[in-house]
């Protein structure tokens, strides 16, 4: 699924913050390395991306919200 770029952007929260998180940005908000994100990502275990830019995979912040307050990679076993 590719998504225009005029939709990347969320601006009810902190003016221009963006509404979609990268691997790198993904990982921080998981508190986990991004070796360690990709590894779960290859595997299944964390949530597929929500939408990607060319090869850039990005997720949403609610998507990694409810993948966390769901147990994250526990309730997955």
């Amino acid at each position: 699924m590719t998504i225009e770029s005029t939709q990347l952007t969320d601006t009810n929260d902190a003016g221009t913050r963006s509404a979609y998180l990268d691997r790198r940005e993904a990982a921080d908000y998981c508190r986990v390395p991004m070796s360690t994100f990709d590894s779960l990502r290859r595997r299944n275990q964390v949530p597929h991306p929500d939408a990607e830019m060319g090869k850039h995979m990005l997720w949403k912040r609610s998507t990694l919200d409810n993948f966390l307050e769901a147990g994250g990679t526990r309730a997955v076993r």
